[in-house]
């Protein structure tokens, strides 16, 4: 009896799972150029590919509602991978109705041209959505409804290039959500809870934590932002120039790699304490002179690597930064980096010369050190003022006895500031002026005394 009650269970279970691969078969159907799936509450589809596959070419529109054998149909998802492939497809429709664009929906699909519009009603995006389709060349407009945006949701879609406004209801954008993206400008709808583009700056923050999550060709970066995301302006050739505030305190992996349009001076701000591998890899645009800031302790593997332009470097840090070393990167933080020599502070040639910094090649690293003029005060044989830091990266102190004015003049001899005083005091900050050697020039009980600062 025993044996005869487990056949007949055994025999249910096979049956139930007939039936249920039975009413699987049955929930799919196409009608015209699609290929559809009835979801689970019975009256919404998800559509789950082209009937051409790969090979579906032209336009795809895909409709609100679709009718099958006298049951009509909302669509309200599009499938995961659904057209991953479609390489000729050339432009995208989706209505009002769909609430969810699944994984890799239409990832690889680089035939797609126009403005992609994503309609009011999708709440997600799930991940790589859209990845790699590049050759939308319109505006991205995402609709009020959406929630979410998945990790890679429309990475390297670098045709786009208009203004990206982020709606009010997005709480979630996952990594590198825009990577590549070229926009001309972001936006971030006042009322968002979560995001903010702060002082127009033309960029998507953290409004919590401060950090910039994702920028654009237009950034200005805000002083109260305090870190730069990971990749967060990676891969904008128009990227020409970028001012990093003194605010900031880390540079995310990859933050600004790819910049190839990047050109002239580089200078990370004494606030930096970390920059991440591949910082600044691949910015072979870069052809004036590197400047690390002081505070900077650790920079991360490829960092600087192939920025082969650059014709200066110097370091503020009296102790050499570490550098990264993962296993089977072999630090290779400065190769190919552009200018062989470094310029470090006054008696630190021997640290910089004893790590792994040097390199007698200068492939992967430095191969001399030059000191900088002592930091101190310089003085001369009058002893009126006293002046430091020397060199300066951005405030400078000066010091005699009974000040009466400061007057600043750059190389050429032109005037550049000017200004009574009292005390015995002043400090100026030369963040605003171009990198060079400028001539203090002091009036104090003692008598008038003028000195050279050199500006990095």
């Amino acid at each position: 009896m025993k044996r005869f009650l487990l056949d007949k269970r055994a025999l249910l279970s096979v049956l139930l799972v007939l039936f249920a691969l039975t009413g699987m078969a049955q929930t799919t159907f196409s009608v015209g150029d699609l290929n559809y799936r009835v979801n689970d509450d019975g009256v919404s589809v998800t559509v789950t590919g082209h009937v051409n596959g790969y090979d579906a070419t032209g336009d795809l529109t895909i409709p609100a509602s679709v009718s099958y054998e006298g049951h009509d149909y909302v669509v309200n998802t599009i499938g995961n991978t659904a057209f991953m492939y479609c390489f000729y497809l050339t432009s995208l429709n989706m209505p009002n109705s769909i609430t969810t664009i699944e994984e890799g929906a239409f990832s690889y699909c680089s035939g797609f041209t126009g403005d992609l519009v994503i309609p009011n009603s999708v709440v997600t995006i799930e991940p790589s959505a859209f990845f790699t389709c590049y050759s939308f060349d319109g505006d991205l407009v995402i609709g009020n409804s959406v929630t979410v945006i998945g990790d890679y949701a429309f990475d390297d879609c670098n045709g786009m290039h208009g203004v990206l406004n982020i709606p009010s209801n997005v709480t979630s954008i996952g990594l590198d959500a825009f990577r590549y993206c070229e926009f001309s400008g972001i936006t971030v709808d006042p009322a968002n809870p979560v995001f903010d583009s702060r002082d127009n700056c033309n960029a998507i923050i953290v409004t919590s934590t401060n950090k910039l999550l994702t920028g654009c060709i237009n950034t200005v970066i805000p002083s109260t932002v305090t870190s730069i995301g990971e990749n967060a302006f990676c891969g904008l050739s128009g990227l020409t120039s970028i001012d990093i505030p003194n605010s900031i305190t880390s540079i995310g992996a990859g933050a600004f790699s790819f910049c190839f349009g990047l050109t002239g001076d580089l200078t990370i701000p004494n606030s930096v304490t970390t920059i991440g591998a591949g910082a600044f890899f691949q910015c072979s645009g870069l052809n004036g002179t590197l400047t690390i800031g002081e505070s900077v302790t650790f920079i991360g593997d490829y960092a600087f690597r192939q920025c082969s332009n650059f014709t200066g470097a110097v370091s503020l840090a009296t102790t050499p930064p570490e550098l990264g070393n993962e296993p089977g990167w072999n630090c290779v933080v400065f190769e190919y980096f552009g200018y062989p020599i470094l310029t470090v502070p006054y008696g630190c040639a021997s640290a910089y010369q004893n790590s792994n910094w040097y390199d007698p090649f200068g492939l992967n690293g430095f191969y001399e050190f030059i000191e900088a003029e002592p930091t101190a005060v310089w003085e001369v044989e009058n002893n009126v003022a006293a002046v430091y830091p020397n060199p300066t990266q951005g405030m400078t102190r000066i010091e005699a006895e009974g000040i009466q004015s400061v007057s600043i003049f750059n190389s050429l001899g032109a005037k550049v500031f000017e200004s009574s005083v009292g005390g015995n005091a002043f400090e100026y900050d030369f963040s605003g002026q171009a990198a060079g050697v400028y001539l203090i020039k002091v009036e104090a009980s003692k008598g008038v005394e003028t000195k050279r600062v050199t500006v990095l």
